[in-house]
């Protein structure tokens, strides 16, 4: 069962403490003044809501994974909200020196918030009389959150002026920019190429190695049939599903919904490979194990996209004319 969001963030930072940018961003609009505190916790009623059965089940489950007894999981979780209205207030009215907050449950569970300068000082007056006083700890950081999301930002840019896909997240205990690649030779070829280099503070995280330019595996041409490819796997994954059967129409592969209609042209992940296997053409991974075949039902992740300028610039090869939309971007592909 799914807690509310609120006690998902909790569960998040609570097991990850990675710190992602995501976890950070203040709610979209909201306008908190410099001295707004967060509001008192209260305790949980004697009478049991469903509400707070799913926060006693949160607190179990994370009483279970730390070691801790029930109680201090469930001080810990009722604590989420009032670190959250403090990330918000901080990222609204301190943007020159705060560094982002997150939350520790190793050695000893505390409330992190980061500053580049005068981090006491300016703390003191958000957590005097509230729930978190004694609770967050101040540490130093070399750049602010603005800084280091500007820094995503121009990351981002570059990467777009040189056609490549990306995916990136903002450390926060680690002060820097994270760039998640799936082909790090390609990317610092053509970083050099176009006489650019990524700002600082930002580290390349290689997620994934390509199987090269050459196929891994023998395969067998499929004349007048095309295999639209992305030039770089992706580093992450759109979540719907795309179900149907796989077919050969007008030389495009497509995913039919069985209604008569041709249906999305799938935009795939490289290291997959077009064969003619027996007679019908069929997909290889770069194994050489046969995952896809026309004429046998297909599930394919991801999502549909619109087809512009940066997609196409982002494929091995244009789009043969009559292979139109709508389009899929491929994602993980799962046994029917």
């Amino acid at each position: 069962m799914m807690a509310k969001p609120v006690l998902f963030l909790a569960l998040a930072l609570a097991l990850s403490g990675c710190g992602a940018s995501a976890a950070v961003t203040p709610p979209g609009g909201q306008e908190t003044p410099p001295a707004t505190r967060p509001p008192a916790i209260q305790e949980v009623p004697p009478t049991m809501t469903p509400a707070d059965d799913a926060l006693r089940q949160d607190a179990e489950a994370l009483a279970r994974d730390l070691g801790i007894t029930p109680e201090e999981a469930l001080r810990r979780l009722q604590l989420q909200p009032a670190a959250g209205e403090l990330d918000a207030a901080l990222a609204e009215a301190e943007p020159d020196t705060f560094a982002g907050l997150w939350i520790e449950h190793e050695p000893a569970y505390r409330v992190v918030a980061a500053f580049t300068r005068d981090g006491e000082a300016t703390i003191r007056p958000y957590v005097a009389g509230t729930p978190l006083e004694g609770v967050v700890e101040v540490r130093a950081a070399a750049l602010s959150l603005a800084e280091l999301r500007a820094a995503q930002a121009e990351a981002g840019r570059r990467l777009k002026a040189i056609g490549l896909a990306f995916d990136s997240s903002v450390n926060l205990r680690a002060n820097q920019v994270e760039l998640y690649v799936t082909d790090r030779q390609l990317l610092e070829r053509s970083l050099a190429q176009a006489g650019l280099a990524l700002p600082d503070h930002v580290a390349v995280v290689t997620i994934y190695e390509p199987a090269g330019a050459a196929p891994p595996v023998p395969l067998t041409p499929v004349p007048g049939l095309a295999l639209p490819q992305l030039r770089v796997r992706s580093g992450a994954f759109m979540a719907a599903l795309l179900q149907g059967t796989l077919v050969a129409h007008d030389g495009c592969l497509r995913v039919s919904p069985g209604d008569g209609a041709p249906g999305h042209l799938i935009l795939w992940q490289p290291d997959y490979y077009l064969t003619d296997s027996g007679g019908t053409p069929a997909i290889l991974d770069r194994t050489g194990a046969v995952v896809a075949r026309v004429g046998e039902p297909i599930q394919v992740g991801g999502g549909e996209v619109p087809f512009t300028d940066d997609l196409a610039a982002q494929l091995q090869s244009p789009v043969p004319p009559e292979c139109g939309g709508p389009y899929w971007l491929m994602g993980e592909l799962l046994a029917p």
